[in-house]
């Protein structure tokens, strides 16, 4: 078959076909009427929703208006009580469980508050080491005449854990606190030791504490062997010798003891009063709170004076530092 026969074909099936399926025809006045009613009922609606809405409005305003501009008048005649209703009554009585349980929980969180309060402010129980220091150091200056004046009886007091123990233990005199002597000098390591000059006495104290506020509510004395070296023979042979030496009088006795118990180099250092932080006449002594080491050890010591100083004794136990030098 040739082109031209080919198109011939092909032109005459399209003929055909398009005499068999008629185009579809459109109703255009219809149509635009019917786009036109749809328009009409849309705009129907939306007035009728907006007529709805302000005629609600209306009548809320209506009713604030009512409620507002209503006269309010005095009953002119008791009115009788009715009973609560059901709903108000389950109303009432829960707002009620409510309040108490409100009440209830600002009562448990003020309590608490308070217990932690309290807590918080409860004093810390002392320290007895520190009372033990402070309860001798007051004995000692009370029972000397030129120190008597430096002890507050109201302080001593507050060392005791009532009255009671204050009046037991203290007494009148303070010797209730050094087993009955009056001593010029104490050395307390693990256990406290009495001296009059350099010599031990035979009665060893030994305060007991109250576990809660630390504080002094006994204390006993027991018997040791007296006039033994116990303790620091350093400590106790220079500062009780020089206590001795001012009681007596002895004016060389300062030199004498730092060759004896002071190292040549604090010597140098500090002149004719080393190992004593310029004092020459101390009424009495007081050594507390050592420090053990390899060659070395220190002490706290107290002459009298209103400070302490730290000491140190060398392997050759003689006084190598003293007053932080």
């Amino acid at each position: 078959m040739k082109d031209h026969e080919l198109e011939q074909e092909l032109a005459a099936a399209m003929r055909e076909r398009s005499r068999q399926e008629q185009p579809y025809s459109y109703d255009v006045d219809g149509l635009i009427g019917s786009v036109r009613r749809r328009r009409r009922r849309l705009q129907a609606g939306a007035a009728a929703a907006v007529a709805i809405v302000a005629l609600g409005a209306g009548f809320l305003s209506r009713a604030d208006h009512d409620r507002v501009s209503l006269p309010v008048q005095a009953p002119t005649a008791p009115s009788a009580v009715l009973p609560p209703s059901p709903t108000a009554s389950a109303s009432a009585s829960a707002s009620a469980s409510a309040s108490a349980s409100a009440s209830a929980s600002a009562s448990a969180s003020a309590s608490a508050s308070a217990s932690t309060s309290t807590a918080a402010s409860a004093p810390k129980p002392a320290d007895p080491a520190r009372t033990t220091n402070t309860l001798f150091l007051a004995a000692l200056r009370y029972q000397n005449p030129a120190t008597r004046s430096q002890v507050d009886p109201v302080e001593v007091a507050a060392l005791f854990a009532d009255e009671s123990a204050y009046r037991r233990i203290w007494g009148a005199d303070s010797t209730g606190v050094t087993c009955g002597s009056s001593v010029d000098g104490v050395l307390a390591a693990g256990e406290v030791l009495l001296y009059q000059g350099v010599e031990r006495l035979d009665r060893a104290p030994a305060p007991t504490f109250d576990g809660s506020t630390g504080k002094v509510t006994d204390l006993t004395c027991r018997t040791v062997a007296g006039g033994s070296k116990v303790g620091d023979p350093t400590v106790s042979g220079f500062y009780g010798g020089l206590v001795t030496a001012a009681k007596s009088g002895d004016s060389t006795a300062m030199s004498r003891l730092g060759r004896q118990f002071v190292t040549a180099n604090l010597r140098s250092a500090q002149g004719p009063t080393a190992g004593t932080c310029s004092s020459t006449t101390p009424p009495f002594w007081l050594a507390d709170n050592p420090s053990s080491g390899t060659l070395t050890h220190g002490w706290t010591v107290n002459l009298g004076g209103p400070y302490e100083f730290p000491i140190e004794i060398d392997e050759n136990a003689k006084v190598a530092t003293a007053c932080g030098k």
